[in-house]
């Protein structure tokens, strides 16, 4: 029995654009790295020494971007993950960003969730663009703080992001919400949000493959926990 041409591109397409979006960060990661490099270079070649800091400041905000954006390059394996751990490093990774520059806290507490690679890279893309809307929307780039949920209660997986801002539900939907509500589809699940006085609470939700369950019950526990 053959296969139509049709059927192998159909096949072949989710593994071509794996590639294309590794691809893409991989060069994105180099570019940070190349204009940190030349901020560095030009602050030892500075004479003014505000200029000098300047720079300074410049070059390390670029490398903890850099370090963000290859926490979310696709992982390199097929297996099981620890959606803890991950989600864990690559908060740890967005809490050196901006946000502590700015005077925001991020905090994690996530239970221990095994799930397939690809399922834990498509909660950390959601779990970045909901933080970095909290950040920008929920505190308006200034002070305050951003929590960061994760449990698997009752077989499904429960991920929430929550601000302690004036964040109001007027702001119009932009690409960001777009892409997060399409990651969130390829889960099985939604996201939702939740409005209030004292900040905005995104949660994303879906249920956990029993199949996935059952054959990442076994597997001893990593031993990290970010709380």
């Amino acid at each position: 029995m053959s296969l139509e041409y049709s059927e192998i591109s159909e096949a072949v397409a989710p593994m071509r654009s794996l590639h294309l979006i590794d691809e893409i960060s991989h060069r994105v990661v180099n570019e940070y790295t190349e204009a940190s490099c030349a901020l560095g270079q030009a602050a030892r070649a500075a004479r003014d020494p505000r200029a000098e800091l300047a720079l300074i400041s410049a070059a390390t905000r670029l490398r903890a971007q850099a370090e963000a954006h290859r926490a979310l390059q696709a992982p390199l394996v097929d297996g099981p993950m620890d959606l803890a751990e991950y989600v864990g490093q690559l908060c740890a990774c967005l809490a050196r960003a901006p946000l502590a520059e700015n005077g925001m806290r991020l905090r994690v507490s996530a239970d221990e969730i095994w799930l397939d690679a690809g399922s834990c890279w498509r909660v950390g893309l959601i779990i970045a663009e909901l933080v970095r809307n909290a950040a920008r929307h929920g505190l308006a780039g200034g002070a305050g703080a951003i929590w960061v949920v994760v449990d698997g209660a009752a077989g499904r997986v429960r991920c929430s992001v929550c601000d302690d801002g004036g964040g109001t539900p007027g702001v119009r939907p932009g690409r960001g919400r777009r892409l997060v509500q399409a990651l969130a589809g390829e889960l099985g699940g939604s996201v939702d949000w939740r409005f209030a006085p004292n900040g905005c609470c995104a949660v994303l939700e879906f249920a956990r493959p029993a199949e996935r369950a059952e054959a990442t019950a076994a597997l001893p526990a990593s031993g990290l926990r970010f709380r």
